[in-house]
């Protein structure tokens, strides 16, 4: 899942990937990550309930 927030402030990002391995992985494959002006401000592993 993704998407901006309301006030253009930046976007959230939801990644279903087995372990930050995986993650860094994904992110370094994607050119959109090395792009000038998208900034990764945090990471935070999730664990949701209902899917």
């Amino acid at each position: 899942m993704a998407g901006p927030f309301p006030d253009d402030s930046g976007a959230l990002l939801i990644f279903d990937v087995p372990d930050a391995e995986a993650l860094a992985a994904t992110l370094a494959e994607d050119a959109y990550y090395r792009t000038p002006g998208v900034t990764i401000i945090s990471q935070r592993e999730w664990s949701p309930i209902v899917r």
